[in-house]
């Protein structure tokens, strides 16, 4: 099934009428709503990159519209929500963006999402990530981000998805009064493998030795996560801090499942809290043994 729209249309209405796979070509321009995508095999592809914007504007701490006493948090932020009934979705060249006014707001919680992804098998072409904290909600399945832009300044890349980002300009902003820090996964333990970085650049307007790359996220302090991220053969510029991973809520980073392997740039520095991969484990970070079945 082939859809054409513009944004003169509502997306999220065209998506509720969609009773089968689905492809949808949106024509270049702005589309402000909040989406949410809760069915499978749906494709979305822009006329161009960079010229179709999906965004929304809410924040961890804005005020629900329908009870002002609640407020929507950080997965009720979500500018496009991809549920678990969403597997199969793909995009390309989608601007996914949360336009949050993060510096000058004055909220108390601040984490703005983007994108929230629970999808499984749900890939990503030359498409860009905008926000400030908390812009790609990488949360649950197997994920393929491949020749795309990601940008924010605190754990913008986020959650226990079992995420592979292929040739990926991973952005940091820099934050006017402490560090930053680009990752921040939540791999259950029973997961093999969490997020993978595989020649990536890391970049950033920030000073030097400034923005970890990045920490362990338990959710709610709770057991069963095990954090795993993989950076290797990808450019580290300088704004990357020597020690590299820093601890989060009381959980340290040598204890989670952080290594990189080949790396280059400013950023990548050898030390004892820096451990590099063992090429004998390199097999298991592949996208063969993560995506297994999947054929992309």
């Amino acid at each position: 099934m082939l859809i054409h729209i513009d944004d003169t249309c509502s997306l999220q209405s065209v998506i509720d009428k969609i009773q089968q796979e689905a492809t949808i070509y949106l024509k270049n321009g702005v589309y402000r709503e909040k989406v949410v995508i809760d069915k499978p095999n749906i494709t979305l592809i822009a006329e161009e990159r960079g010229k179709v914007i999906l965004v929304w504007g809410d924040a961890s701490g804005t005020p629900m519209k329908q009870n002002f006493e609640k407020t929507y948090g950080t997965s009720g932020s979500a500018s496009v929500t991809l549920t678990e009934n969403a597997k199969g979705f793909t995009a390309k060249k989608i601007v996914f963006k949360n336009d949050f006014d993060y510096p000058n707001s004055n909220f108390e919680n601040k984490q703005a999402v983007a994108l929230k992804n629970d999808a499984d098998t749900s890939y990503f072409e030359e498409c860009d990530f905008l926000g400030y904290q908390d812009t790609l909600y990488a949360n649950k399945g197997r994920q393929y981000y491949k020749n795309s832009y990601i940008e924010g300044n605190v754990d913008f890349i986020f959650g226990g998805a079992q995420a592979y980002f292929e040739n990926c300009e991973i952005y940091s902003i820099a934050r006017k009064t402490g560090v930053g820090y680009a990752i921040a996964p939540s791999t259950l333990e029973t997961e093999e493998v969490g997020y993978v970085f595989d020649r990536c650049s890391f970049l950033s307007n920030a000073e030097k030795n400034t923005i970890f790359i990045g920490r362990p996220w338990h959710p709610g302090k709770r057991e069963g996560h095990n954090p795993s991220a993989l950076i290797m053969n990808s450019n580290l510029g300088e704004h990357i801090k020597e020690l590299g991973w820093d601890s989060m809520s009381g959980f340290s980073p040598d204890n989670a499942r952080f290594f990189e392997y080949m790396n280059k740039g400013k950023g990548s520095i050898l030390n004892s809290k820096r451990r590099l991969l063992e090429e004998k484990d390199l097999e298991k970070y592949s996208k063969k043994n993560i995506f297994k079945d999947w054929d992309i």
